[in-house]
């Protein structure tokens, strides 16, 4: 699988209803063709563009004719913290044109797509050059992750400094820590894999993503983008993973 900013999962679901769940993700769900209706805390919004939602805002969508993007991101990731500081004190904002998302994320009227709603967003005072150290960090996690018991102190070693000073310094530039930046690269690996090996077991998948097994995958799987991976299965001819280069 290549290299992508692990701190963000994307997906397009091709005419997919979603019952009711919840997770730990901020998400950004959006169409690309025909309008679609969801449903978010028990209120419901027909013929919509989009939405934004914090993590564990309960939200179903209903897609019988068209075809949705889901950004999954976490929250504290740095694009996360600018989602989080757009959506201020609510939970939820719901689009019904595109203008409207294009508005919330400061986007020109024009050409829309999902490469320039990144690039857009990681064009910020926020987004630092990474220090060399970082880099060979992500790079040795990006090596190892399918080791199931690789140490922030592994890390550290290969880098050269203390745990404690690179745990610091990978969350002032990463913006999460390096245990949620190792999951979260395992967990795209493993969905990765579920979408595009689809002859491959659930436990084989979980064994080669660095999980303990298929329940450890399970368990954390549903807790971040609340779905579990045999749901995914057996939606994968219905689900595209997308591939998005972010820095």
């Amino acid at each position: 699988m290549p290299n992508q900013n692990p701190l963000l999962l994307a997906l397009k679901a091709k005419k997919s209803n979603v019952e009711i769940h919840k997770h730990a993700a901020f998400q950004i769900v959006f169409t690309d063709d025909y309008p679609f209706s969801t449903t978010l805390e028990s209120q419901e919004y027909p013929d919509i563009f989009g939405f934004v939602i914090k993590p564990q805002v309960a939200h179903a969508c209903v897609c019988n004719q068209g075809n949705v993007v889901i950004l999954n991101i976490e929250p504290y990731s740095i694009l996360g913290k600018l989602i989080a500081e757009q959506l201020g004190e609510k939970n939820a904002i719901v689009f019904y044109a595109k203008t409207e998302f294009q508005h919330f994320l400061g986007m020109q009227e024009g050409d829309f797509s999902l490469d320039r709603l990144l690039d857009l967003n990681l064009q910020n005072s926020l987004i630092q050059p990474l220090d060399t150290r970082i880099e060979d960090a992500i790079t040795f996690i990006h090596e190892h992750f399918k080791v199931e018991n690789i140490s922030t102190q592994e890390v550290a070693n290969h880098v050269f400094l203390s745990p404690s000073r690179l745990a610091t310094l990978f969350k002032q530039q990463i913006g999460s820590s390096i245990s949620k930046y190792l999951l979260w690269t395992r967990l795209r690996n493993a969905i990765f894999q579920i979408l595009t090996e689809k002859d491959k077991n659930l436990t084989t998948i979980a064994l080669e993503s660095g999980f303990y097994d298929s329940s450890q995958m399970t368990k954390y799987m549903y807790q971040l983008f609340g779905i579990s991976p045999s749901k995914l299965k057996q939606k994968s001819d219905l689900i595209q993973f997308l591939a998005i280069e972010t820095t």
